[in-house]
């Protein structure tokens, strides 16, 4: 059975993630780095990466509506991709995302898409 995952980027494209084989490498590659998880609730992880603002990042508005619906508004700032997973067992290993779960995920994502605008690079 796969282990659900959903990678949130900066831009706001979403893909699913297969946690199932080298869990800790496949969400180093999607946040671009060292990770750090984030407990949202008892089914819900986010994991971005760890050095995200040392390295200046860009704002991540998807993953910020999240943190703000769970810490409240302007209590951080949150940059870089990001992935959301499920808990973790009796274990401490980390859970794929649940039916219910990644649905409130995909709902916050759509939510927020209504109020960014889109980012226009000028070179």
């Amino acid at each position: 059975m796969a282990k659900l995952a959903i990678q949130v980027k900066t831009t706001g494209e979403v893909t699913e993630l297969d946690l199932t084989a080298d869990s800790l490498t496949t969400l180093q590659t999607a946040v671009g780095g060292w990770v750090q998880a984030i407990d949202l609730s008892d089914t819900l992880s986010m994991w971005c990466n760890e050095e995200g603002k040392l390295i200046s990042l860009p704002h991540n508005p998807y993953a910020q509506a999240m943190w703000d619906e769970v810490f409240g508004a302007q209590t951080d700032y949150l940059v870089g991709d990001v992935v959301f997973t499920g808990g973790t067992d009796d274990e401490g290993m980390t859970l794929g995302l649940d039916e219910v779960t990644a649905k409130k995920v995909l709902n916050s994502i759509a939510k927020t898409s209504q109020f960014v605008s889109p980012r226009i690079t000028i070179i």
